[in-house]
């Protein structure tokens, strides 16, 4: 299988380390629609007809939206029990996904487009948008004060969702004052960026002293 998208991107990463989990071998095809020719784009919307990235080639066709694609590629290995076993548990895990895209993601893109140069850094903007994500973050502090992972007390898509984006975010942006208010996530993500699959595609997880300047 193959999957359109730039590697070090969070909704690819976390695709790539619902692979390992499932055994699957996932390559990347490096594809930035905004970067491409119209005609590379034209033809890119065969896959997608809406010209973004993450989409993934599989022998049946195409699939798109990241978190479609991620439970798709778990089910490929209903062993591993990362989408739940009981309907309850899988409503649960949704619960948490619907979370990261709905409130989450749209709280900490326009920190990660900065952090990463894709956007232009404007100080006041910036603070800004991390004090709105810090109320985002305290949800998920207080949410595991109750369980070990996100979803209850065994790792799911769900923490793959959520710990993807994180790991930027204690390497370059919440130092250690700012991880402060923050116990129980920061705990949390040690011990799930940990795990063997996630440094496969994240690496050793880093918790900075110092958050970067700009």
């Amino acid at each position: 299988m193959k999957v359109y998208g730039l590697a070090h991107v969070p909704k690819v990463q976390r695709l790539l380390i619902a692979a390992q989990y499932a055994g699957l071998d996932i390559t990347v095809e490096e594809f930035h629609p905004k970067r491409q020719s119209e005609e590379a784009l034209a033809e890119f919307k065969k896959k997608n007809p809406n010209g973004l990235v993450p989409t993934l080639e599989t022998s049946e066709g195409y699939l798109y939206e990241t978190n479609a694609i991620l439970r798709y590629i778990i089910r490929q290995n209903e062993g591993s029990n990362l989408y739940g076993k009981t309907d309850f548990e899988k409503a649960i895990i949704d619960q948490y996904l619907d979370w990261v895209a709905l409130t989450f993601e749209p709280a900490i893109f326009s920190i990660f487009l900065m952090t990463y140069g894709h956007k232009a850094y404007e100080k006041d903007s910036f603070n800004n948008d991390l004090e709105a994500l810090k109320k985002v973050l305290r949800i998920l502090d207080d949410r595991l004060k109750q369980s070990k992972y996100l979803a209850g007390e065994n790792l799911s898509i769900a923490d793959i969702a959520i710990v993807s984006f994180l790991g930027f975010l204690f390497r370059f942006v919440l130092d250690e004052k700012a991880r402060k208010p923050f116990p129980n996530l920061t705990k949390y993500f040690e011990i799930v960026a940990n795990e063997e699959n996630f440094q496969k595609v994240l690496g050793r997880p880093v918790l900075c002293k110092v958050a970067l300047q700009h």
